[in-house]
């Protein structure tokens, strides 16, 4: 019996999807993917619809069920849910997401684009991680193209975005499936891989935007460090706030100084008297001191919290956080579940969305274009934010991921972004990776994770702009769509008049 038959091709399903998640950080075995990849569309081959739908949401299941195991942590740790449930909701929370691989294979099977699956079956998985970033509030991760940030095709970057790069990476896998499945074609597979990879090669040498020595910005990252149980612990508030202030008072001979997401355990209109003496210290020094903090406002039926930061020194402005994370920020179906359990019921998890004009902040004259925890991993936020920004900044609490591979997977897409845009990138992080990362979407330096300190380094201005800062992943979304409309409707065509044949 062939693996790819029956009850074992749906198990080699499984596995296949486990797979595809080692090829992110922090393994980086990015060939596994690409293998991973063969053997879904080899599992995929002469399968019915139904059959296909089954074996793609294995496919996910496995896939999610490894890449971000991490939410056990959140939902166990932090969320004080028994362990037995906790690995339930996590089975439920892997299962939902997979439900779009089932749907995907589906459609692959249903409409018959096994034909030309080189294309097809490229075009409708980036159609579907489209779809991960746009369907309810969204969850843009483990995308195939994040896998590739240290590899050849990380050329394409500044040109297609990460969803261009997930589209080479699917096509290569065909081609190469189908290189050693069927040895006549197999030159007819070896020419375009060469064009991809090589061009990749070649796209990794040209420099989209070009760095300014001009002004350079000093910095300091300030890497708290504070464990989570104790982060909104009103007993623990002025210990926080006085090891930030420690550890920032040797660095205000720094231009700017970053405090990571909600650094202040208490809200903006009630840390005045600790903000004021800051903002003085900072315009006397010409240093900016940029920090995450929560806020409030008083809307027209009640109070408004938001996930803030806000710039007081050499800079201004505030930014409320767009991209809000379900059930660590907001609660769904809120008056049904909250209270049901501690984890629907953590500290903060009622905040309201920013709007969405917000400016940019402005820190020392420059432009910084300001994203909150996970925001950073939606592309088109970052690219309408940021690509006439000076640079890009990011503040986050990874300590919702304990030791886990998610702070890692969550660094690994705010390089992408950096690339994509062709600018330098802050990341200041309470628990770790607190990071500067260059034009090129390489991390300059860090700060290990749970450690406490400050990490110190320089930024640089870049002039110009990538072709992707202007027109975003929207020329590969257009192109996949119109390339699935296109041989669906051959597809449709032959099977009309082979049924007309039969008659």
């Amino acid at each position: 019996m062939s693996v790819t038959s029956g009850t074992k091709g749906h198990i080699f399903s499984l596995l296949a999807g486990c797979l595809f998640a080692l090829g992110f950080a922090p393994l980086g075995l990015w060939p596994i993917t690409l293998v991973s990849v063969a053997l879904f569309i080899m599992l995929l081959n002469d399968q019915t619809p139904r059959s296909a739908a089954i074996r793609g949401w294995l496919y996910g299941l496995g896939l999610y069920g490894v890449g971000v195991s991490w939410v056990f942590v959140s939902i166990h740790y932090h969320g004080h849910t028994p362990a037995p449930l906790a690995i339930i909701m996590t089975f439920i929370f892997a299962g939902g997401l997979a439900l779009l691989f089932g749907m995907q294979a589906w459609l692959y099977q249903k409409i018959g684009l096994q034909r030309f699956g080189i294309l097809t079956f490229a075009s409708l998985w980036v159609l579907f991680e489209w779809i991960k970033i746009e369907l309810l509030s969204g969850f843009p991760w483990l995308f195939m193209g994040y896998a590739f940030i240290d590899a050849p095709l990380k050329g394409f970057a500044p040109i297609v975005g990460v969803l261009g790069i997930s589209w080479l990476a699917i096509a290569s896998s065909h081609m190469a499936f189908i290189g050693t499945q069927q040895p006549t074609k197999r030159m007819m597979a070896i020419l375009p891989l060469a064009l991809i990879w090589g061009g990749g090669l070649f796209l990794n040498g040209i420099e989209w935007t070009r760095v300014s020595l001009k002004n350079p910005l000093n910095v300091s990252l300030v890497q708290g460090n504070i464990p989570q149980e104790k982060k909104w612990d009103p007993l623990e508030r002025d210990s926080i706030i006085n090891t930030y202030l420690t550890l920032s008072e040797s660095e205000w001979e720094q231009d700017v100084i970053l405090w990571p997401e909600a650094a202040y355990p208490i809200f903006y209109n009630e840390a005045q008297e600790v903000i004021a003496p800051l903002d003085l210290k900072g315009r006397a020094t010409n240093t900016a001191i940029i920090s995450g903090i929560p806020s409030w406002e008083v809307g027209k039926k009640d109070y408004r919290y938001y996930n803030s930061i806000f710039v007081v020194g050499d800079g201004k402005g505030m930014y409320h956080k767009q991209k809000l994370v379900p059930f660590g920020e907001f609660i769904p179906f809120e008056n049904l579940i909250r209270g049901t359990m501690p984890f629907f019921d953590l500290p903060l998890s009622s905040f309201s969305r920013g709007q969405y004009n917000q400016s940019n902040l402005q820190a020392k004259g420059f432009s910084f274009a300001p994203f909150i925890c996970y925001e950073v991993i939606y592309p088109e936020l970052v690219r309408r934010l940021g690509k006439d920004a000076d640079f890009l900044l990011t503040v986050s609490n990874d300590a919702w991921f304990g030791k886990s591979w998610g702070p890692d997977q969550h660094l690994e897409m705010v390089r992408m972004r950096s690339l994509e845009l062709g600018k330098y990138m802050l990341r200041g992080t309470n628990t770790g990776i607190t990071a500067i990362i260059n034009h090129q979407g390489d991390t300059i330096a860090t700060i290990p994770q749970f450690e406490e300190g400050v990490l110190r380094g320089q930024i640089l201005q870049t002039k110009g702009s990538t072709p992707y800062s202007q027109v975003g992943y929207w020329p590969v979304l257009g192109s996949s769509a119109f390339i699935i409309f296109i041989f669906a409707l051959v597809t449709l065509r032959q099977r009309k008049i082979q049924q007309q044949d039969k008659h």
